[in-house]
């Protein structure tokens, strides 16, 4: 039985982490180039200002009192690079702002993980024919199954999970093109035959732990610039009163 738990975990861990990338990343492409951009890069490029700020607490043109998913400085990296431009806008704090960045040249929608996918798409692709459900669903699944207090599944949780991942990621998927739903289909049906052996469900809970503390840190981090930030503004509200 517990072997069969462990099975049920790996399998929803790479039906979360493989496929759902996947298809996330065609419903990117498949927007940006119904915004008119020739490539990635290009639509980047015009939505920095936007992705600068659920990444930065200090920001160009306003202080963010809270960020419900806040880019981490890491992902941020994966999509843009500095350059050696003065701020080409009006930014009224010192420091970074979205001018001083370009987005990658070259780059692709390969380099986004799932959590990734998921907050450019809720934070970016407003006003598409996205079900945002589907992106919350995908995105909270994986958050259970990263954080989970043990790498197993007992069937009825796994049933439930992989129905709502299924329903959500068919029905993205079908939103794109055939072609992407018919992809995704067979990378579903795939993993649903596959046989999970012990080397691999080991080396996939070591991405998972490495997961585990990439996010550890980073949020420790955030919380640390969330604490200055807070400091840097009673600094301010105290000069301003003597």
């Amino acid at each position: 039985m517990a072997q069969l738990d462990e099975a049920r975990y790996g399998r929803t861990c790479l039906l979360v982490l493989n496929v759902c990338p996947f298809t996330l990343r065609h419903v990117i492409d498949d927007y940006f180039t119904k915004q008119g951009s020739p490539d990635i890069q290009d639509f980047l490029e015009k939505n920095k200002h936007d992705l600068y700020h659920i990444m930065a607490k200090k920001c160009c043109c306003r202080l963010i009192p809270s960020r419900v998913t806040p880019m981490y400085r890491s992902q941020w990296d994966l999509l843009y690079k500095r350059n050696l431009s003065p701020c080409k806008g009006k930014c009224s704090v010192g420091g970074d702002c979205p001018c001083k960045f370009d987005a990658i040249p070259g780059m692709t929608p390969d380099v986004m993980d799932i959590t990734l996918c998921c907050l450019v798409i809720k934070n970016i692709c407003q006003g598409a024919a996205i079900n945002m459900t589907h992106i919350d669903k995908i995105r909270d699944i994986r958050n259970k199954l990263i954080h989970a207090s043990s790498a197993t599944l007992d069937e009825s949780t796994f049933n439930g999970y992989w129905s709502d991942i299924k329903t959500a990621i068919l029905d993205l998927a079908n939103m794109v093109s055939p072609t992407v739903h018919t992809d995704t289909v067979k990378m579903i049906h795939d993993l649903e035959t596959r046989v999970m052996n012990s080397y691999e469900l080991e080396e996939l809970n070591k991405v998972i732990i490495n997961l585990q503390k990439v996010e550890e840190v980073c949020i420790i981090i955030h919380r640390v610039i969330d604490l200055i930030s807070v400091r840097s503004l009673f600094t301010m509200m105290l000069g301003l009163n003597y």
